[in-house]
């Protein structure tokens, strides 16, 4: 071997040194440093006994990180990989469902403490046992339920004293169970209790619904990571002990809360969340510079600044303060009349971007929680709670008829939007008066994306919102089938795509409505032949034919013509035209009525455009590229899974 060749040897030894020292210490790093997420505890034994866990292994979405990817959660793009376990359920042998969910669909936290506080920690979990059909019965008594925190969710600290005595729900919505981890009065009892991981939910007096309020749970986990979609287990045993039943459900929470973007200072947490000590401190001034007052002085000095002393004050959320306090001071509108009021002045002309500046609700944020079915439909904040003039202006109408002289300086700087008269929007009381869901969904007919919308039509009261609302057998609570509100199935959530399906793909396998696409065994033990929650409204729609002598691996598929039309031009799918006074079908002769036998076919055969699969499935033009496109732009799309289409039995 000459000297050169030796060299060669060497220089190449080398270079393969380097590569594989750079393999293990990347193994090394990503074992080391990379997020995790311990996986939830499998329940104590199996369905209605009290021995070894069951065997069956529990469903799991891709593997993933336990945060938001910060590059990911800036640009929006795809889902995390975030483990999302779904217990296991056995049609034949299990008698019972249990489904949980977040009352709130996702918990606002501003966690601006020791400075001020405004929405402090406190989810709401709830939950109902069905006992199996046939005639499915809600489950009351004998049982007892209990929830934990999956993970590495990271419980609140206790708070502050000042603190101590504030409702952990939203504004008008009482607790109607003891919180899960109480804050007891006075500082003592507020420094004091240690945050906990697991707890009972109570059942309701008077319902079916079991509860569990106040969970102080945070969206960090470990230092400086974000994860706003935590999951919870809940388990229900009989008398015995005896496992029943058991469900996981996520619990959102976000601090994503976007002061910072008029007040400057950074995030306070992995640059995604949190409201720094900078941030906090220029609300607080500003506050004093146009209202006269001294926060930032108080909290300086130590006093947690509590919004809602002023603006709520012994949490009365309905305007009816009019004139004045006993010393004579205004009195100041309730808070989200407050909020909304002065804001809108500055950042009308906006439409959703404005609820995405303040609420984490951002299609480039690190939580984006608007993530529901609506999203597919092209339908964003505006359609149901108006434009942010409009919200502002609806609240500001009730704090205007109570008498409240600031409602009148608020309201001049404001211009509707959806009405020429600001005396045509309905006046409303923040968390009593919602978008009615029966302001679109009437059980006559489908809504139509392109027009549908639930702004001023507000429910009557508290009863009427949708996290309250029962069927008609009075029952189930809507959520209970339909998801949570902003999560309602199927949901798409960021950081795993089933993360908020965790109940309708444990029982149904299939991320639709509790019942849906034929799945009304699951409870009933049998199918129905007609719903006994509330009516069902089917699109009209005709079968998609097949070339002759075609094999169907999947059931047929209905087309719903009139969901199509006027929004998509009728050239886009008869794009051949017509003969003979009607349209060409996909299938008909000349065009994708080509055959290509599953086993056999080769890949030439089946990149054929003629090939009748491709205009439906193809990478070209065809239904499932054209829905995926919109979906990935934000518009009113049609269903991308196997089972939204394939419904029909041959």
């Amino acid at each position: 071997m000459s000297k050169n060749d030796t060299r060669m040897t060497e220089n190449l030894f080398r270079v393969w040194l380097i590569v594989v020292a750079v393999f293990v210490a990347g193994f090394l790093g990503a074992q080391l440093f990379a997020p995790s997420m311990r996986p939830a505890p499998e329940p104590a034994g199996p369905v209605g006994s009290t021995g070894p866990a069951r065997t069956a292994p529990a469903r799991t979405a891709p593997a993933q990180d336990s945060t938001v990817p910060q590059a990911e959660a800036r640009t929006g793009t795809g889902y995390g990989r975030l483990v999302t376990d779904v217990p296991p359920f056995d049609p034949d042998k299990d008698g019972h469902v249990l489904v949980a969910w977040s009352r709130q669909g996702m918990q606002h936290v501003t966690d601006a403490e020791p400075a001020w506080t405004l929405l402090p920690p406190g989810s709401t979990l709830r939950a109902q046992l069905v006992h199996r059909g046939p005639g499915p019965q809600a489950v009351t008594e004998g049982v007892t339920l209990t929830w934990r925190l999956d993970g590495e969710a990271k419980p609140s600290a206790a708070q502050p004293a000042a603190v101590a005595d504030s409702s952990l729900t939203p504004a008008g919505q009482a607790a109607t169970t003891p919180s899960a981890t109480p804050a007891a009065k006075g500082a003592e009892g507020a420094q004091g209790k240690a945050p906990q991981f697991s707890g009972e939910l109570k059942l309701v007096e008077g319902t079916t619904l079991y509860e569990a309020t106040g969970i102080p749970v945070l969206p960090y986990v470990g230092k400086d990571r974000f994860n706003p979609y935590p999951t919870v287990t809940v388990e229900a045993r009989d008398a015995s002990g005896a496992l029943l039943a058991v469900t996981r459900c996520v619990l959102p929470v976000s601090t994503e809360m976007g002061c910072r973007n008029c007040h400057g200072g950074p995030w306070k947490v992995g640059g995604v969340a949190g409201i720094s000590p900078a941030t906090a401190a220029d609300v607080l001034e500003v506050h004093d510079r146009i209202n006269g007052t001294d926060l930032a002085q108080r909290a300086k000095s130590g006093t947690t600044v509590v919004c809602r002393d002023c603006h709520e004050p012994g949490g009365d959320t309905a305007a009816g303060k009019a004139g004045a306090k006993p010393s004579g001071t205004p009195v100041p509108p309730a808070m989200s009349a407050a909020i909304h009021g002065w804001h809108a002045a500055y950042m009308g002309g906006r439409g959703a971007d404005a609820c995405n500046s303040c609420h984490p609700s951002a299609p480039d944020g690190a939580t984006r929680f608007w993530r529901d079915y609506h999203v597919t439909k092209g339908l964003d904040c505006t359609r149901c709670h108006g434009a942010m003039e409009d919200h502002a202006l609806s609240l500001l109408r009730k704090e205007q008829e109570a008498g409240n002289p600031a409602a009148d300086r608020l309201m001049a700087a404001i211009t509707p939007v959806a009405v020429q008269d600001v005396k045509d929007m309905a006046p409303r009381t923040p968390w009593v008066n919602l978008p009615d869901c029966a302001g679109c969904h009437d059980f006559a007919e489908k809504p139509r994306s392109a027009t549908a919308s639930a702004f001023n039509k507000w429910t009557a009261d508290a009863a009427g919102l949708y996290a309250e609302r029962t069927d008609d057998t009075t029952m189930l609570r809507c959520p209970a089938c339909h998801g949570a509100p902003h999560a309602v199935y199927p949901a798409r959530n960021p950081l795993g795509r089933d993360r908020d399906n965790i109940p309708p793909m444990q029982y149904q396998q299939h991320a639709r409505s509790m019942g849906a696409s034929g799945n009304c065994f699951v409870c009933h033990g049998e199918t129905p032949e007609f719903s006994v929650h509330h009516p069902l409204v089917e699109r009209k729609a005709v079968t998609v034919t097949v070339p002759q002598g075609a094999k169907l691996a999947k059931p047929r598929v209905p087309f719903p013509h009139e969901a199509h039309t006027p929004t998509v031009d009728c050239g886009t799918c008869h794009h051949k035209g017509y003969v003979d006074g009607g349209p060409m079908k996909c299938t008909s002769a000349g065009c994708h009525d080509v055959v290509v036998d599953a086993e056999t076919g080769t890949p030439q055969e089946r990149a054929d455009p003629r090939y009748f699969r491709n205009a439906f499935h193809g990478e070209g033009p065809s239904c499932n590229a054209c829905h995926a496109r919109l979906l990935a732009a934000g518009k009113a799309a049609g269903p991308v899974e196997c089972r939204d289409c394939h419904k029909l039995k041959s």
